[in-house]
């Protein structure tokens, strides 16, 4: 068994945690957590995508309005106005964040 603080392959940690590859980058897009790359590979810390996943799963996503309470429960935004998350998509949809 791998530290569970141990920086380790994103795939690793994907299937330790029971999630696939692109929900870990939805995690690192909203700064759940860090993605490091070293050599060309992915790494993340195992206790991370662990307490991220444990969380989701506590979650009830049986609605839509639990699934999309559970996809935006680990968000973090630097400005919660309307403005500032509307000036955000603005920004993600042309490309320069």
């Amino acid at each position: 068994m791998l530290a569970s603080n141990a920086p380790v392959a994103i795939a690793t940690a994907a299937e330790q945690a029971g999630v696939d590859v692109a929900q870990i980058h939805r995690w690192a897009e909203v700064g759940g957590l860090e993605l490091q790359g070293r050599g060309g590979k992915e790494f993340v810390r195992l206790d991370q995508v662990l307490a991220l996943s444990a969380a989701a799963r506590r979650r009830d996503p049986s609605s839509g309005r639990g699934a999309l309470r559970a996809r935006l429960a680990d968000a973090r935004i630097a400005n919660p106005s309307v403005a500032g998350l509307q000036q955000a998509l603005r920004d993600r949809s042309t490309g320069r964040a």
